[in-house]
C-alpha cells in the first residue's frame, strides 16, 4: 500500500537573520541577532545559528542575548525587508500547488495531493521548492512532508537548517514516542508544566493513557492532545485563511511621555501599515492604539472607520485616539498601532457623509509614493512629519 504523504510544511531558516546575512555578506558566518540595540527592552526577533549557539533564542530579552554573546551582531528589525522578501517566497511556493495557507512571514502550509503527475513524488517537489528558493533568492529553507499539518511542521523542525523530513503514517507513532509533550501543538510552558505534574513528560506517556482520560484531567484540550499524540490531525490545509487585522507596536528603551515623539511614531507605523494594505489591495476598516505604562497597566482605543489604506487619514484618525486618551501623561514603556476589519478594495470604495476627506483624496499621492519606494527604496521619501527637527526648516 502506498502511504500518503500529501501535506508539505515550509519554514525559512532563521528568517530575519537570514535576509541580513544575503544583504551584508560580511555577517556571513556571524551570530546575528535581529530583534533592537542591546540597550532595549525589546525581545529577539530572529537570530542566526551562530548565534543559536550560545544559547540565544527567539523572544528573549536583548539584553539577555548580549550577556550571552556580546560579540554578536545586533540589528533592528526592516519589516519591509523581509515582507519583500516573503512575497517572493510564497510566489515559489505557488507555483507548486494552489492550496497554500500563510501562516507566518516565514513559513507556509502546502496540499500537494493533485500535483503529483506534474512535478513528481513529494521529495521531488520538496527538492525543487528548496532549489529555487536558494537559486533565486539566496536563502535556505526546511521541508517537513506528512499526511497531516501537525506531523509536516513537526517534520521541517526534525531536520533544521536547510532540511528535507518525511514522516509517513507507519513511522508516526515511533517518531512521536520520545518526544517531549512540548513537541505537542499548542502546549506551552505551562501546560508542559501541568501535564509533567500529571507524570506525563514525552508523548509516548500520553499515547499509553486511555482515550478520555486527559480530557477528564486538563478539559477539551486533552482529547485534542490525545489524538495528536497519535498522529490523528483532522485540519485541512485553508488557502482562504482572513487575515483580521495588521499592526506594528515599539517597547521603548525608557519610559516616555514625549507626546512629539508618540505622534511621530504613529506617523511611521501608519506609513508602514498602510503601505502593506495598498501592496495586498486590502482596506482597514478600524483603528487601534495601545499603550502600556510603566506598571504595565495596558489600555486599547479603538475607532470604526470608512474602509481607507491611507496613512494620512490613520494617522489622522490614530492621533485623535491619542489625545482623547492619553491625558495624565503617565510614562509609557510600549505603544502600538493597529488596523482592523480588514476588506478588499473593491473597484468603487463608498465615501463617507461624515468625514471631509476620503480615501479617494490621498489615492494619487499614495500611489506616487509607493512608486517612488519601489523603484528606488523604502527610504527614498517620506513624511515631513518623519524628519528630524533639525532638517525641519
Amino acid at each position: 500500500m502506498v502511504e500518503s504523504t500529501n501535506i508539505m510544511h515550509c519554514d525559512l531558516d532563521a528568517f530575519f537573520a537570514s535576509v541580513e546575512q544575503l544583504d551584508n555578506p560580511s555577517l556571513r558566518g556571524k551570530p546575528v541577532v535581529v530583534g533592537g540595540s542591546i540597550h532595549s527592552r525589546g525581545v529577539v526577533s530572529t537570530c542566526s545559528y551562530e548565534a543559536r549557539k550560545f544559547g540565544i533564542r527567539s523572544a528573549m530579552p536583548v539584553a539577555q542575548a548580549y550577556r550571552l554573546c556580546p560579540r554578536a551582531v545586533f540589528l533592528p528589525v526592516n519589516m519591509q525587508r523581509y515582507l519583500e522578501i516573503s512575497k517572493q517566497v510564497f510566489t515559489i511556493l505557488s507555483r507548486y500547488s494552489p492550496i497554500m495557507e500563510v501562516i507566518s512571514i516565514d513559513e507556509a502550509f502546502l496540499d500537494i495531493s493533485g500535483c503529483f503527475r506534474l512535478f513528481g513524488s513529494p521529495e521531488k517537489i520538496g527538492c525543487l521548492i528548496k532549489e529555487q528558493v536558494y537559486s533565486e533568492l539566496g536563502l535556505t529553507i526546511s521541508v517537513g512532508i506528512s499526511y497531516n499539518k501537525f506531523l509536516a511542521k513537526l517534520a521541517s523542525d526534525m531536520d533544521k537548517p536547510d532540511g528535507l523530513c518525511i514522516i509517513t503514517e507507519s513511522q508516526a507513532l515511533k517518531i512521536l514516542r520520545p518526544l517531549p509533550v512540548s513537541k505537542i501543538w499548542g502546549v506551552g510552558e505551562k501546560t508542559e508544566q501541568r501535564l509533567n505534574k500529571l507524570g506525563i513528560k514525552t508523548i509516548g506517556d500520553i499515547q499509553d493513557l486511555p482515550p478520555g482520560w486527559l480530557e477528564d484531567k486538563i478539559g477539551s484540550a486533552g482529547r485534542l492532545f490525545w489524538e495528536l499524540a497519535h498522529g490523528i490531525d483532522k485540519r485541512a490545509v485553508e488557502p482562504e485563511h482572513e487575515r483580521k487585522s495588521i499592526g506594528r507596536e515599539e517597547t521603548f528603551p525608557e519610559d516616555i511621555n514625549d507626546i512629539v515623539y508618540l505622534e511621530k511614531l504613529i506617523v511611521q507605523f501608519a506609513a508602514e501599515l498602510c503601505r502593506k494594505l495598498r501592496q495586498e489591495g486590502l482596506l482597514a476598516g478600524s483603528v487601534t492604539i495601545k499603550l502600556r505604562d510603566s506598571n504595565f497597566k495596558t489600555i486599547t482605543r479603538s475607532k470604526t472607520i470608512t474602509p481607507c489604506n491611507s496613512d494620512i487619514i490613520v494617522t489622522r484618525i490614530a492621533s485623535d485616539l491619542l489625545h482623547h486618551s492619553y491625558k495624565n501623561k503617565q510614562p509609557l514603556r510600549l505603544f502600538g498601532l493597529s488596523l482592523g476589519h480588514l476588506s478588499p478594495v473593491t473597484s468603487l470604495e463608498q465615501g463617507s457623509l461624515f468625514e471631509s476627506q476620503s480615501n479617494a483624496d490621498y489615492k494619487a499621492i499614495d500611489q506616487l509614493m509607493d512608486e517612488i519606494r519601489d523603484r528606488f527604496g523604502p527610504g527614498a521619501i517620506n513624511r515631513a512629519s518623519l524628519l528630524p527637527d533639525k532638517d525641519i526648516k
